[in-house]
Formats: C-alpha cells, sequence, structure tokens
C-alpha cells in the first residue's frame, strides 16, 4: 500500500463519520476499462472534490482540476499536491498572466490524458450558485476533446450536497474555514457515538451520444440536461443527535 492508498483511506473513514456515500454506476464504466478518462461532476458543494476522489481514487486515480485560490488554504493545499492536483488561478478578474496560466494548466491536463491517465474536471469551472448546474460560456471541456478526441467521457451526478454549509444552499456563501469547527466537533462526536449523516448520491454515467464534435454550447447544454435531470432539493442534516433534521 503506498501513500496515496493510506491517504485514501483515511479520507474515507472520515467522510464516513459525516456522509453515507453511494456511488452507483461505477461498476459499469469500471468493466469498459480504467485509463484515459475524463471525468466531468457538478459541483454543488466545497466538500464535493473531496468525496468524488475518494470514490474515484482506488480505480480510476484521476488527476483534478481545481481553482488555486480554492486550495490556498491549511490542510487543502496538502491533500490537492498529494493527489497531485493541476492548479489554475481564479477567472473573476482575468488578466493576461491568468489566462496564460489557464493555458498551461489544460496543456498538463492535455498531456495527462495522452499519457492514458484520468483527470477530474469541473465543467463549471466554480461552484453552483443555485440547485442547478448553469455552464454558461465556458468552455475546458471542448477544448479538451478537441485536443484529445478519443479521451472516454463519463459524466457524475452529484445529489445530497445542496444545503449543506459547504454549499450556497442556505442562502449565503460557503466558507470552508468557517463551517471547518463545526464539522470537526461533528466528526469527533461521531468517532464514539451514532450521528447523523448526511445522505449523497454519485451517478456515473459514460454517455455514447455525447456531442463530441459539437461546439460548447451544444455540450454544455448537453451536460446541463444531466446535471438538472432531477431535483436537487435543498436537504439539512443536523450535526447532532438532539438537534432536529430539516429538509
Amino acid at each position: 500500500m503506498d501513500a496515496q492508498d493510506t491517504l485514501r483511506g483515511m479520507v474515507r473513514f472520515l467522510l464516513g463519520l459525516r456522509y453515507r456515500v453511494e456511488v452507483r454506476g461505477l461498476e459499469e464504466v469500471r468493466a469498459r476499462g480504467t485509463r484515459k478518462i475524463l471525468f466531468l461532476p457538478n459541483h454543488p458543494a466545497l466538500i464535493d472534490p473531496l468525496i468524488v476522489l475518494a470514490a474515484l481514487h482506488k480505480d480510476f486515480r484521476p488527476r483534478p482540476l481545481a481553482n488555486a485560490a480554492r486550495t490556498d488554504l491549511p490542510v487543502i493545499g496538502w491533500l490537492a499536491r498529494k493527489v497531485g492536483t493541476v492548479l489554475i488561478p481564479d477567472l473573476s478578474a482575468p488578466g493576461r498572466a491568468e489566462m496564460k496560466a489557464v493555458a498551461q494548466g489544460l496543456a498538463l491536463v492535455r498531456e495527462t490524458l495522452e499519457a492514458g491517465d484520468n483527470v477530474l474536471l469541473y465543467p463549471g469551472g466554480r461552484l453552483a450558485r443555485g440547485p442547478e448546474e448553469r455552464l454558461g460560456g465556458k468552455g475546458a471541456v471542448e477544448r479538451l476533446l478537441k485536443a484529445v478526441p478519443d479521451v472516454r467521457v463519463v459524466l457524475i451526478r452529484q445529489r445530497g450536497l445542496w444545503g449543506s454549509s459547504f454549499s450556497w444552499g442556505l442562502g449565503r456563501e460557503p466558507q470552508l474555514l468557517r463551517s471547518l469547527p463545526r464539522q470537526l466537533a461533528a466528526l469527533a462526536l461521531g468517532g464514539v457515538l451514532a450521528v447523523p449523516r448526511r445522505q449523497v448520491t454519485l451517478e456515473l454515467f459514460e454517455p455514447r451520444d455525447f456531442p463530441r464534435e459539437a461546439g460548447k454550447a451544444e455540450m454544455n447544454a448537453y451536460l446541463e440536461d444531466f446535471y438538472n435531470a432531477t431535483p436537487n432539493p435543498v436537504v439539512r442534516t443536523p450535526y447532532f443527535l438532539w438537534q432536529r433534521r430539516l429538509s
């Protein structure tokens, strides 16, 4: 067992104290092979990259593409480096230097895929502001599929995280460091007592009709239709047994 396997086991254990994760469709994807895959999830909460990576790492070991501003934090940055994350700058106010760094990051992702490895890319490029995923004019998926046309595409639809303290579901921007003390307290208590756990579902789907030859507008519309095909209601799961469950 290498260091990444040990880290995966620790992360899965800690996540299991707070989240009950069901993964659907993984066996079907694995049966077609475990190489050269572009995984494309929706992004409802700050915690979901850890949940997705914990679910995929054993079989696929994908390299994530992440916003450098979101990973410039204690522990998070260390974890990002350990799993080989490709960092790109925050584009809320893009300049020439930032766009150059994004191009370099996407070039590295292309090289990773061409070598037969797997990549985890969030098509929206940012945390969802509402219960539905909206991609706007994002073009990273189109650029990568044009550069590596034979890469496999696997979509991931996440449900159960909208309404957590790590999401916009409570009507305000989530702050990782502000939520962390309560999460750690719940995890500590979960080590000795049965505490409420949030039910999370990951649905993996490898479409045969993905519009690879289309432009970004058609690709993004396809992705949005998949992500938003089922309801994503606000679910508020209490941290402790004496709190009332709300949904």
